[in-house]
């Protein structure tokens, strides 16, 4: 053991770490619970694609609505609906559908999970919602790839004009909704990975935890192990014996004069 590193030390460090993993966990937390939002409401809006100045018609289209100027009413009417599939455009705004509700629900079954924490391991719940958040990053990414496959369709052609075609807008542009969605692959990605990377940590506090020993390389970067139940060692007080005590005496153990030398100082005396 690391004579410079003590128990103390040790308990310091770790209370410290657990302050700091405390913060990470509440702050991968809040940061679901947004993306979940933001999730959700890529998924409801009609703001995906949209006219411009320049663009031949009026109107914008989602995943699953697209909405065109009433002049009666004097705002804009959608169509379209999730649960019914024959409302939708065509099959790759289908499939877009399809993979962004997924991914919107699986973001709900995160947020969800968060209230597992005060029942269940929290490594497991870790592991759980990460792999969950890594599902619905793959499946945005997925729906951000087939969507623009669909803008071949006529209604898309009214709008934007007859250069629209696959993965050509022709006058339109991508709108805000659209932009949110692609951000939303790496949000999930990376909170898949924190929560990851939480999970081994946690894993690491609960060996603490059960076992008394912290590791070094947990606290700052060393291999070597400490107790937190283990006391400091004390030092000792030696008690050196007195002249004349025992056989020896105190003069015979620390000098290098010889033994006739000590006869000699026998016979004096």
């Amino acid at each position: 053991m690391d004579p410079k590193f003590n128990p103390d030390t040790a308990k310091a460090y770790h209370f410290r770490y657990m302050r700091e993993y405390r913060a990470v966990a509440v702050l991968w937390g809040l940061l679901s619970i947004i993306w979940c939002i933001l999730n959700l409401v890529s998924f409801v809006q009609p703001q995906w694609i949209g006219d411009t100045y320049e663009s031949k018609g009026y109107g914008h289209l989602g995943v699953f609505q697209h909405c065109h100027p009433d002049t009666l009413l004097g705002r804009y009417v959608c169509t379209g609906s999730f649960t019914d599939f024959d409302t939708i455009l065509n099959d790759p705004f289908k499939a877009c559908t399809f993979f962004v509700g997924v991914s919107a629900l699986l973001m709900l079954i995160v947020v969800a999970a968060l209230l597992l924490f005060f029942c269940f391991k929290k490594t497991a719940v870790f592991i759980f919602s990460g792999i969950l958040q890594l599902f619905s990053a793959i499946f945005m990414f997925l729906a951000c790839v087939i969507y623009p496959s669909g803008w071949n369709h006529p209604e898309v052609e009214r709008i934007c004009g007859e250069d629209a075609d696959e993965y050509r807008l022709g006058d339109c542009n991508i709108r805000w909704a659209y932009i949110l969605a692609i951000l939303g692959i790496f949000d999930a990605a990376v909170l898949a990975v924190l929560a990851f990377f939480l999970a081994a940590k946690r894993a690491k506090i609960e060996i603490y935890s059960t076992n008394g020993t912290v590791s070094k390389s947990e606290l700052n970067g060393y291999s070597e192990t400490v107790s937190k139940r283990s006391l400091p060692i004390q030092p000792q007080l030696v008690a050196m014996p007195l002249p004349g005590e025992g056989e020896d005496d105190g003069y015979s153990q620390f000098s290098h004069h010889s033994h006739k030398a000590r006869s000699n100082r026998g016979f004096q005396l």
